[in-house]
């Protein structure tokens, strides 16, 4: 009885410390993947000056914002 006892828990260990190995294989590999993507990421705008001239539909969806603003205010 307590051989099979102490092989259980020799076992168990053995699984414990694999599957501790596995989850911290993964949170590496997606913390390298998480860098890489970070790197090719800057924050800026790729053209900055479209940004500043509005569209037509940008114009128009100002105007229906500013419409409803006003009109709830009332």
């Amino acid at each position: 009885m307590a051989d099979t006892q102490t092989i259980l828990a020799v076992l168990l260990t053995i699984s414990a410390g694999l599957l501790i190995w596995y989850i911290l294989g993964l949170r590496q590999k997606r913390r390298m993947s998480d860098s890489e993507d970070s790197v090719d990421y800057s924050g800026m705008a790729r053209n900055p000056e479209k940004l500043m001239e509005p569209d037509q539909e940008a114009l128009e969806e100002l105007d229906r914002l500013l419409s409803q603003e006003f009109d709830s205010e009332e």
